[in-house]
C-alpha cells in the first residue's frame, strides 16, 4: 500500500486564498511562471509511505509542482533507462530510482530509506502527485485553473 499526501505549509503565503496570484515584485511580468511554481510557491510537507517504508519529508522548500514534475521525469526516464536519480530543486533531496522489469526500487538519503514498488504503482503515484498538486493550487486559487503552463505541464484541474 502507498500512502501519499501533500500538506501545505502554513508559513507559505501562496496557499492563502487572499494572496494575489501574481508577482508584484515583477511589474513588467506579474503572471506566475514555471520558475515561480517550481522554485518558490505552494510549498508543502510530503507524506509518502511505500509498503511500510516512510519517505516523508518535513521542511520548507518543497513546492508541490517541483515534486510532481520530478516524479514525472523519473517515470519517463525509467521507460527507457534502468536507473535515474532526481533532485528536488530547493531542498536538494535526492530520490534514486532503479527499475528491473516491473519492480522499482526507490532510495532516499534523507530520510535514509529504501522502498520497493511496482512499475504500475510508480506511474500511479506520479499521476496522483500531479493531480494533487493542481487540485491543491486551484482550490486555494481558482483563478489559476486556466493558467496555461500549469494546465499543459502539470495537468488540468479536477472538474468542479
Amino acid at each position: 500500500m502507498i500512502t501519499f499526501t501533500f500538506e501545505p505549509r502554513a508559513e507559505d503565503p501562496s496557499w492563502d486564498p487572499a494572496w494575489r496570484a501574481e508577482k508584484s515584485d515583477r511589474p513588467e511580468h506579474p503572471e506566475l511562471t514555471n520558475s515561480d511554481f517550481c522554485l518558490e510557491l505552494f510549498q508543502a510537507d510530503l507524506r509518502l509511505v511505500v509498503h511500510g517504508v516512510d519517505l516523508s519529508v518535513d521542511l520548507p522548500g518543497l513546492p508541490v509542482v517541483d515534486l510532481a514534475l520530478m516524479l514525472q521525469y523519473a517515470t519517463t526516464t525509467l521507460e527507457t533507462e534502468s536507473a535515474i536519480a532526481v533532485e528536488a530543486s530547493l531542498t536538494q533531496h535526492v530520490y534514486a530510482f532503479s527499475r528491473e522489469g516491473d519492480s522499482v526500487t526507490l532510495t532516499t538519503e534523507w530520510p535514509p530509506a529504501v522502498a520497493k514498488l511496482t512499475w504500475t504503482e510508480l506511474r500511479e503515484l506520479t499521476a496522483r502527485a500531479k493531480s494533487e498538486a493542481v487540485r491543491l493550487i486551484t482550490t486555494a486559487h481558482p483563478e489559476l485553473r486556466d493558467h496555461e503552463w500549469l494546465r499543459e505541464t502539470v495537468g488540468a484541474p479536477p472538474v468542479a
